[in-house]
């Protein structure tokens, strides 16, 4: 549903009708726009069974535009698009419109990249002069272009409106510094993101490969010729993609512990959460440091909760759009 190749309107209609199956399946959240929703409701089997087993009808079924259509051999009732006393042609006209307003939101969606992307990058850029640096590797402003569309934002006249940091639980290092324990302080240990912003220590490259274990590949270089440098690259720590690439941004897993001797270059390889559950693995593409991380320590450990947590977070751009 992406738009590549998609033009007529008998191929927008199959692009829909494919999206109504897959949205009453589950199998992806907020797959129909909600431009599409109304026109065109999700299929849905109008069979359902309650928590002892027992058959129930959907009781939003007249409102949602869904009705019982004949039994299978199974005994099931199907469930059947068009709506009561609905003519082939009134449905057609109801499918093409809803083709029209696909249309229309595709290119929408093609059009809002580039502002999007520019606004997000002035607006962190902003919060912390020179944050947006493909000499130290770093930058905000990518990551949350990708993240409000992938949430469903598409008004290219309006992207100042788009959802910042805290909408998605993150925070921000100017607003609310990353602190070692105690314990670790003590020892001298310097957080990742303040060893790379005050030059101490340089990402050299930093690449995403998947994710999961090792999934996050880094090169770094102490700058010191003289101290040995300990740093912590906490968990929580968001990478991001550079580029309009739709793959899956990374988020450290657990802290990391990295010892520098003098001049040392290293490479390491980090575990990280996968942020994008609709996206397509990272394979090898440059990524850079942000200046957000998450903090809660309920979701951190496990990646199916970062990914329910962040896809409720995506549905509430889609619903203010």
């Amino acid at each position: 549903a992406g738009g590549r190749g998609v033009r007529s309107e008998d191929d927008l209609i199959s692009v829909i009708q494919t999206m109504q199956q897959l949205q009453a399946a589950g199998s992806v959240m907020n797959v129909l726009p909600p431009a599409l929703a109304n026109i065109v409701p999700p299929e849905q089997n109008s069979d359902r069974r309650n928590n002892q087993g027992q058959s129930e009808r959907n009781v939003d079924e007249e409102d949602e535009g869904v009705y019982e259509g004949p039994k299978t051999k199974m005994g099931k009732k199907k469930a059947r698009r068009r709506r009561p006393d609905e003519t082939d042609e009134q449905y057609r006209e109801r499918l093409a419109e809803a083709a029209r307003k696909y249309q229309e939101y595709l290119a929408n969606r093609k059009a809002v990249r580039k502002p999007l992307r520019e606004e997000c990058a002035r607006h962190y850029n902003e919060m912390v002069d020179g944050s947006e640096s493909s000499t130290t590797k770093r930058g905000t402003g990518m990551l949350m272009a990708h993240l409000n569309y992938v949430g469903g934002a598409c008004k290219p006249h309006d992207v100042a409106s788009f959802k910042q940091h805290s909408h998605f639980g993150f925070k921000h290092q100017s607003e609310s510094p990353r602190k070692l324990s105690k314990a670790r302080a003590r020892t001298g240990a310097i957080e990742f993101h303040e060893a790379v912003t005050s030059g101490k220590v340089k990402i050299v490259s930093a690449t995403g490969h998947s994710f999961g274990s090792k999934s996050l590949h880094l090169s770094l270089k102490s700058t010191s010729n003289s101290a040995q440098v300990t740093v912590v690259l906490c968990s929580g720590t968001i990478f991001q993609h550079i580029s309009w690439v739709h793959k899956q941004n990374l988020m450290v897993i657990a802290d990391c512990v990295i010892e520098l001797f003098p001049g040392e270059k290293l490479r390491i390889q980090v575990n990280a959460h996968c942020m994008n559950s609709s996206c397509s693995c990272s394979s090898g593409e440059q990524m850079y440091l942000t200046d957000l991380y998450m903090d809660d320590k309920n979701i951190l450990p496990h990646q199916s909760k970062v990914w329910s947590f962040l896809n409720n977070k995506y549905a509430m751009v889609s619903e203010e759009e």
